[in-house]
C-alpha cells in the first residue's frame, strides 16, 4: 500500500528527471554547436587579436615549446624530372602522397618525398596543361589548375587523366577568381578581387562546373581615384581545413570566416591592425601607387587546437637587417643596397590566454635564420609555418642551397639544441645530398603538440 501511494509522487518526480535530462541533452548540444567554431571568446563574443597595440610585444619564442617533432623531406630529384627551386609553395600534402610544381610541371611523391611519376605535361592536349598556378591534393585525385586557359585538370594519383574542366576558376562565366580553394570533389570556395571598388560580390562557394552554390556580398566599396581604371586587393586570401572545417579570409578584409554547414561565411576571429592597417582610400590609388610599406598585412593564418599563427608583413617596421648590404642591380642600370631581411613576423595567438606574441627578428644574412619560431630542437633553420598538412602538422618549403648555408653558418655551429642527435642526423642527411648534387626542395615538416 505504502508503494502505491507513491506511485503518483514518484511519476512526478520520474517526469521532472526526464525533462532535466532532456534540457541538459539541448544545452549540450547547443554548448557543443557554439564552440564546434573554436574561435569564439568564452563570453560569446567573437574574439579581436589586437594586432596594433601588440606589434611590438616580441620575444625569442621556441619551436620546442609548441612542437613534438621535427622531420626533413627532401623531394627525390631524377633526370628531367627536377623541380628547381621556384620560391612559390605549390605543393599540397595529404597521408599518403605530396604533390608539387615549379608552375611548369607537376610532380606526385610518397609520404617520404620519393618519386612516383610525373602528372600530366605541358602541351594543349586533353591531359595537358601550359602553366600552373596551383595544385591540389583530394583523396586519390589530383586538380591542377592552368592559369593561362583557366582550366581546371583532374587526374588520379596513378597518373591517369580524368577531366578538363574548362570552367576553371571562372564563376557563373564572367567572375574570375584569383585564390581559390578546392574544398572536396564538388566544391570551391575563392575571392573576388574589389578592382572596381563597387563589386558586388567578395566571394563565391561553386561547383566545378562554374555554376554558384552561395555568392557572399561585398561590403568594402571605394571610388578609384581619377586616372585609375581598375585596382588590385592586397594580400592573398587565407584558406585552410582545420578539425574538417573550411576557414576563410580574403587579403584586405579583417575577419576570418568559418564555412558552416549551411555554406554562409561565420565570422570567427577579428584582426585590430590599429593604425598599421592599410586604409580604404588608399585602394582607390591603384597598385602602383600604393604606400603597402608603411603598414602591416597579414600573409598567412594557420592554427593548432590552442594556438593562432600570424604570418605578417612588417614592410617598413620590420626591426631586423642583414649585417652585410646585399647590392642589387636594378632594371634601371642603378645600384640598391638591400639592407633589410624579407619583411615577416610570425605571431602567436593564444586562444585561452587572449595573448598576442611575436617572434623576435634576428640581425643576420642568413634568410632562415632571420624570422619565426628559434629551432632550439636540432638547431636547424627557424621555422615559418607555410601550409597546414593536417590538424597538428604545418610545412615550410626551404631552398636547398639555403639550407646547405644555413648548415654551414655559425647561426648552426654555434647552437647548442635541445636533441643535438637531431642536430648531428641534420648534418648527415646535408652531407649526403650534397654528394648527389641535390637541387629540389625540401620540406621541413614540424608537429604541433596538442596543448
Amino acid at each position: 500500500m505504502r508503494v502505491s501511494a507513491l506511485e503518483p509522487d514518484l511519476k512526478i518526480r520520474l517526469s521532472a528527471l526526464y525533462k532535466m535530462k532532456r534540457l541538459l541533452a539541448i544545452c549540450c548540444l547547443c554548448l557543443a554547436l557554439f564552440v564546434s567554431c573554436d574561435d569564439r571568446n568564452v563570453s560569446g563574443k567573437i574574439a579581436v587579436i589586437d594586432i596594433g597595440s601588440n606589434a611590438f610585444n616580441m620575444e625569442k619564442i621556441y619551436l620546442s615549446d609548441y612542437a613534438s617533432e621535427i622531420r626533413y623531406i627532401p623531394l627525390e630529384e631524377q633526370m628531367n624530372y627536377l623541380l628547381g627551386s621556384a620560391a612559390i609553395f605549390y605543393a599540397d600534402f595529404s597521408g599518403d602522397y605530396i604533390v608539387d610544381s615549379d608552375g611548369l610541371k607537376c610532380m606526385l611523391y610518397d609520404r617520404n618525398g620519393h618519386l612516383i611519376r610525373m602528372v600530366g605535361q605541358q602541351g594543349r592536349g586533353p591531359g595537358e596543361y601550359n602553366g600552373i598556378s596551383s595544385v591540389f591534393l583530394i583523396g586519390d585525385n589530383i586538380y591542377i589548375h592552368d592559369y593561362f586557359t583557366d582550366d581546371l585538370i583532374e587526374y588520379k594519383t596513378d597518373g591517369s587523366f580524368v577531366d578538363r574542366h574548362n570552367s576553371g576558376f571562372t564563376v557563373d562565366g564572367k567572375y574570375r577568381l584569383e585564390d581559390a580553394y578546392i574544398i572536396n570533389d564538388t566544391m570551391i570556395i575563392g575571392n573576388y578581387k574589389n578592382r572596381t571598388g563597387h563589386e558586388e560580390y567578395k566571394a563565391f562557394l561553386f561547383e566545378k562546373n562554374g555554376t554558384i552554390i552561395e555568392a557572399y556580398k561585398n561590403y568594402i566599396s571605394f571610388n578609384l581615384a581619377p586616372g585609375v581604371k581598375q585596382t588590385g586587393s592586397p594580400g592573398r586570401t587565407t584558406c585552410f581545413r582545420f578539425k574538417n572545417n573550411i576557414f576563410f579570409k580574403e587579403g584586405f578584409n579583417d575577419t576570418l570566416f568559418r564555412l558552416s554547414s549551411d555554406n554562409h561565411l561565420e565570422p570567427c576571429y577579428i584582426f585590430d591592425l590599429g593604425k598599421y592597417k592599410l586604409p580604404v582610400s588608399n585602394l582607390a590609388k591603384g597598385v602602383a601607387q600604393m604606400d603597402q610599406d608603411s603598414y602591416i598585412s597579414i600573409l598567412r593564418l594557420l592554427q593548432t587546437e590552442r594556438f593562432v599563427f600570424l604570418v605578417c608583413n612588417y614592410g617598413k617596421y620590420f626591426t631586423a637587417n642583414r649585417l652585410t648590404v646585399d647590392a642589387l642591380e636594378m632594371p634601371s642600370g642603378g645600384i640598391y643596397n638591400r639592407i633589410q631581411n624579407w619583411p615577416y613576423m610570425l605571431g602567436v595567438y593564444d586562444k585561452e590566454t587572449g595573448n598576442l606574441a611575436f617572434s623576435e627578428p634576428t640581425d643576420t644574412d642568413n634568410p632562415l635564420y632571420s624570422s619565426g619560431f628559434y629551432n632550439d630542437i636540432d638547431a636547424g633553420p627557424r621555422f615559418m609555418p607555410g601550409k597546414m598538412v593536417n590538424d597538428s602538422t604545418m610545412a615550410m618549403k626551404i631552398d636547398f642551397y639555403e639550407l646547405m648555408k644555413h648548415v654551414e653558418s655559425d647561426d648552426f655551429r654555434n647552437n647548442i639544441p635541445k636533441n643535438p642527435e637531431h642536430k648531428e642526423k641534420l648534418v648527415l642527411l646535408i652531407d649526403s645530398l650534397k654528394k648527389t648534387d641535390f637541387d629540389n626542395p625540401v620540406y621541413m615538416l614540424v608537429t604541433f603538440k596538442n596543448n
